[in-house]
């Protein structure tokens, strides 16, 4: 996920805490991109498993009224976890 650009990192220095995301800028905006185009769009949503999971998290956040950078946040981190396991998967079955 930090590869990725969607893993939170704390810094801390002295009295200063300092919440940001981390990894990769472009990754990050790759990613994000792909949540407001394809997921966040009903009808470019794909037609699979992963599609629809990332897909009914966006509409049960969106509709609890949550803000919608946070609701793209959550999705596009839960994006990088199940591509990392769909990975993992398929190169366990080669």
């Amino acid at each position: 996920m930090g590869s990725l650009g969607v893993a939170p990192l704390k810094e801390a220095s002295g009295d200063k805490e300092l919440d940001r995301v981390g990894g990769e800028d472009l990754c990050r905006i790759a990613l994000w991109q792909w949540v407001f185009t394809r997921i966040e769009v009903k009808r470019a949503r794909p037609k699979n498993d992963i599609g629809e999971q990332l897909g009914n998290l966006l509409d049960a956040e969106k509709s609890v009224g949550r803000p919608i950078k946070l609701v793209r946040t959550r999705v596009a981190a839960l994006a990088a976890r199940l591509l990392f396991k769909r990975l993992v998967f398929e190169l366990k079955n080669d």
